[in-house]
Formats: C-alpha cells, structure tokens, sequence
C-alpha cells in the first residue's frame, strides 16, 4: 500500500506527508579488537568529559537551536517508525526539511491503538535513548554506545529521503565510525558521552518547544484521545526531565535515583 500524507505543517499551515515535527590490551596493528578492548570497562562516571561534553551539547542545545536538533529530530521519526513496525502498520521512508521539521511517511493511517503509540512514541525516543545510553556508559561501555548509534544511524539513512535527512545521517554516521575506528580513545569516549547528552538535552528541548497546532502530535493525541493537548505534552516534558534528571545521575554519580527517594524509597533487603 503507498504512504498516505497526513499532517499539517506548524510553520506553513499547509497539508505535507508530516507524521511529528518535528589500550592496554589493544592490538599493536590498530585493529578494532583493540578499540574495543580500550572502550570497554573504561571509567566514566564522574570523569571530566562528562562534564564538559554537557556544558558544550548544553550550549550546541540553546544556541544553534535546528542544527543541534536534527540528530535528535532524526531520534524522533526513529521512534516513529519503530513503533509502526511493532504495531504493524509499517513505514516507507522519512523527510527533513530542516532540524526541527520532519515527517514519516507511515503505510497504514487511521485511528486505532497501533496509531496512538506510533503518535506518542516520537517525544519518548530521544530522552529514552539518552538514559539506555547513559546506563551503558556508567558501565564504562562507551563501545557499545558507539556501535548501536552507528547501527541506528545507518538503519535511518536507508530510509532517509530527500537532500537534509540524507546528509544529517550519512555525516553522522560516517563521523561516528571513522571516531570508532581512528579516533583516540579520549575522541570516542567525548563522541559516546556527547551523544548521550545530546539526546537528553535534545529531548528537554524538543518536547518543550513542540508544537501544539493543528497537525502536530499532542493536537492529533488531544482529538482522538479526548486528553488535552497540554496534558500531553506535560507528559512528554516531564519523561524527557526525568531521563535527564536518571541520565545526568548516571554520568555524574553512577546511581539513577538517590536512596530512599519515591517512587525507589523501598529500602533494600539486607
């Protein structure tokens, strides 16, 4: 069945195919066994790329505003598409037109269960990807956060259409591998741990400054849930402040929640 297009634009107000808007050890040759080797157990938490990768990704996030956004608007359609495989409605493809305006072209439209987590799903991706990479990088696992980055961005530039969303992901993806691959250990831990913060940050950003227009994702949640369009959206705001809050624990202290905090205030069995 071909995509169907559906969605209003929040900028132009025109019908478009928008779904959202929005070491040691290593081997003397180089050889990624070595890379991985060095990458891994590595200690993280609490280290100085920690925070500074979120002072430099927290002024890339204010300051450049779509150019910061568009990996983390490249996160929302993943989840979009994502979801519309699980729920079985399938996708073609994804659109950018700039960094915070993009769209899935999803096969099977119309209202239904599968149609609402595949609505929903956009906000939650980034700020959940954000706190899995986070958890993976208080393990000292920074490999593992550049190998399933570059998997995903690679996934993503095989359904990317037109000129920015293929470039958004074929540059992040060669960026990342050629990092993994030549970079020094310290570049790829920087790399790792700033596209953690990235989608941390980048969720905060995105799911506060959403749009709530006719078109937009809370307003089609807001008509066919019957839940306004702002309890929605309060919904993903407060998920994404959560994930950074959990997120930022791991990188800085390597602990989620403190102690005897609600909803983990269940002291632990002796």
């Amino acid at each position: 069945m071909r995509a169907r297009p559906f969605g209003l634009s929040p900028r132009t107000g025109e019908w478009t195919y928008l779904l959202t808007t929005h070491g040691e050890g290593g081997s003397p040759n180089g050889s990624p066994g070595g890379v991985v080797d060095e990458l891994i157990d590595v200690p993280i938490v609490g280290q100085p790329v920690v925070y500074e990768a979120a002072l430099i990704v927290l002024l890339l996030v204010v300051f450049t505003g779509d150019w910061a956004g568009s990996l983390v608007t490249v996160a929302h359609e993943g989840g979009h598409m994502i979801m519309s495989v699980v729920t079985l409605r399938g996708f073609s493809h994804f659109t950018m037109d700039d960094g915070d305006n993009a769209g899935t072209y999803v096969t099977k439209t119309g209202w239904g269960v599968g149609e609402l987590l595949t609505r929903s799903a956009g906000y939650f991706t980034p700020p959940l990807l954000g706190l899995g990479g986070a958890a993976v990088l208080a393990n000292g696992n920074a490999w593992g956060v550049l190998a399933v980055a570059a998997f995903l961005l690679f996934a993503a530039f095989l359904y990317a259409r037109k000129g920015l969303a293929n470039v958004v992901t074929l540059f992040a993806v060669v960026g990342i591998v050629v990092a993994l691959w030549l970079g020094s250990t310290m570049l790829q831990m920087v790399v790792a741990v700033g596209l953690v913060w990235l989608m941390l940050l980048g969720g905060v950003r995105s799911s506060v400054g959403m749009s709530r227009g006719a078109g937009a994702d809370a307003w089609w949640m807001a008509r066919n849930t019957w839940i306004p369009a702002i309890v929605w959206q309060g919904i993903w705001v407060t998920t994404a402040l959560v994930c950074l809050y959990a997120g930022g624990r791991l990188l800085f202290v390597g602990d989620a929640w403190p102690d005897g905090v609600w909803p983990f205030d269940v002291p632990a069995e002796a």
